[in-house]
């Protein structure tokens, strides 16, 4: 195998230096697209740390952000139109409007209807006139009442009308005060002949229960007994089922935009009325 003596002969060339050395390799412009690694430093993403501003920032903003979304929601919610008390029906309200059957169907339609329990309400189970306070609104039917205002066209005079539900809470007031005047020993009468009003709330609620015909199917639960002594009897008071009830809401809200308290309101010597004559 020959041996190249001439890649072993050394420079003896001391002039030479790093210039030179440069000189002999000129850029050529690709060192352009050498890697950077020395001069780049990949970013890495890091969270803050546990006790950073950042995250009492982070939780009060989300905090905030939670309340509005709940705050929309119930709003929507409120304004649902599930009767006929919407904002389009409060502008020219008319008895048609109220008492039409597209309305009783649109009021009972399960979406729009409220789930409840009946239970037990011992304040409203006593003729003790230390409950009287919870009767005196529906008694002296101090709501219920509206004032219907004039069709924009001329069409309609105002004209007073009663609520339905009030007038069946203000008979139910009057049976109780029948009852306690019985039992304080006075002569309530017999029927109509004698007092038009007690007997005309009970052929109204009558009335009002067959109308509404709930089918509800109650069943037997042990209540305590009349006598205070821990004994327990089998009854059916029908405080335990699920109901679905028609949402009262709208009914407070179209008392609100007519009634006396409104714009529309009215002088209590102008509409005096009783719905039925009596003591």
């Amino acid at each position: 195998m020959s041996y190249n003596l001439e890649k072993d002969v050394v420079d003896s060339n001391d002039s030479r230096n790093s210039v030179s050395d440069l000189e002999d390799c000129p850029l050529t412009g690709d060192e352009n697209h050498l890697p950077l690694k020395e001069q780049r430093r990949k970013f890495n993403f890091r969270w803050p740390a546990d006790r950073s501003p950042f995250w009492k920032f982070w939780s009060i903003a989300m905090t905030i952000i939670t309340l509005i979304l709940v705050a929309v929601g119930s709003h929507k919610t409120s304004v649902h139109d599930v009767s006929l008390c919407s904002a389009s029906d409060m502008k020219t309200p008319t008895e048609e409007t109220y008492n039409s059957g597209d309305a009783v169907v649109e009021s009972w339609k399960k979406e729009n209807l409220v789930e409840t329990h009946y239970y037990r309400d011992l304040r409203y189970m006593t003729l003790n006139h230390d409950s009287d306070w919870l009767w005196k609104e529906h008694l002296d039917m101090l709501s219920g009442n509206i004032i219907l205002p004039a069709a924009e066209d001329g069409s309609t005079n105002a004209t007073l009308k009663s609520i339905s539900m009030f007038h069946q809470m203000h008979c139910l007031a009057k049976m109780r005060m029948t009852l306690q005047r019985a039992r304080e020993g006075e002569d309530i009468g017999e029927d109509w002949k004698d007092d038009a009003h007690w007997p005309h709330c009970f052929d109204y609620l009558r009335s009002s229960i067959m109308c509404y015909a709930d089918g509800t199917l109650e069943s037997v639960s042990r209540q305590p007994g009349p006598v205070d002594d821990g004994t327990f009897v089998e009854v059916i008071d029908g405080g335990e089922e699920l109901r679905y009830c028609r949402d009262t809401k709208p009914i407070y809200e179209l008392v609100r935009h007519y009634g006396p308290s409104s714009r529309y309101g009215y002088a209590s010597k102008e509409t005096d009325f009783e719905v039925a004559p009596g003591k």
